[in-house]
């Protein structure tokens, strides 16, 4: 029996960095031949317990068949540290995972091994890809170390992804500026940015590319994201925004 093979095996130019599109908040990065994860909820964990939120679109990958080198999770709510993708994934020996503080204890309840905690302003070096704990302001006060993250590999390309985040000045103060690639919840809902939030953000980014995500897996947590490309157009916002299919192939 072959093993399946995924759209990330692809080799990437040194001087580019690709992603894809896992469904809510989640991605898979690779460039200079270091593989991420970030937020990745390949289950349908929260829909068993909640069937209003089951999941609109099945799992686009099975989460025990992946493999990256470092695991990002920006906090502690299912469809992004979800413990059914952790406890299915079979490379946690081997992969670093990075978290905020109290998401990282529950990483550690779930048997992760190899955990740095990266909060606001932290920013750790992995083989010459860093990592910073950028400004989110939490929806929650059970998940208040909320954290987003800036990427940067090797090559200099960088890729920013907010995590859940409630809109206020700081954080568009304490967003990284002109960088390559923003990615943004939109779908307004639990606290997360609304569409207009959600432009006022890229505008204050101005990054190269924009792509939104958090719209498409729940039904109750949805959001049409070619609204946000309309807006983002209306508004005279410079940055590209490209809306991407589950696994479509993103290079830059």
């Amino acid at each position: 029996m072959t093993s399946p093979t995924f759209p990330w095996e692809q080799p990437v130019p040194d001087t580019s960095a690709a992603l894809w599109f896992l469904g809510q908040a989640g991605y898979y990065l690779k460039g200079n031949n270091q593989t991420i994860l970030i937020d990745p909820y390949l289950t349908d964990s929260v829909g068993k317990t909640a069937p209003l939120f089951a999941r609109a679109y099945p799992t686009p990958v099975d989460p025990a068949q992946v493999k990256a080198d470092i695991f990002i999770v920006t906090h502690d709510h299912a469809d992004h540290l979800d413990p059914e993708t952790i406890a299915a994934y079979s490379h946690k020996d081997t992969t670093l995972f990075i978290a905020p503080r109290h998401a990282a204890k529950k990483l550690i309840a779930l048997g992760v091994p190899n955990i740095v905690v990266v909060d606001h302003g932290d920013t750790t070096d992995i083989n010459g890809t860093k990592i910073t704990g950028v400004f989110a302001l939490a929806t929650d006060p059970g998940t208040i170390d909320t954290c987003g993250y800036l990427i940067t590999f090797p090559n200099g390309k960088t890729a920013y992804h907010t995590a859940d985040t409630a809109y206020c000045q700081l954080l568009l103060d304490a967003a990284p500026k002109g960088i390559d690639v923003l990615l943004t919840c939109i779908n307004g809902k639990f606290g997360n940015l609304n569409i207009a939030e959600a432009v006022a953000l890229t505008k204050a980014v101005n990054p190269k590319f924009a792509i939104p995500n958090h719209y498409d897996v729940m039904a109750l947590n949805s959001e049409n994201p070619e609204s946000y490309r309309f807006f983002c157009q209306s508004s005279n916002v410079e940055s590209e925004i490209k809306v991407l299919e589950v696994m479509e192939t993103f290079i830059w």
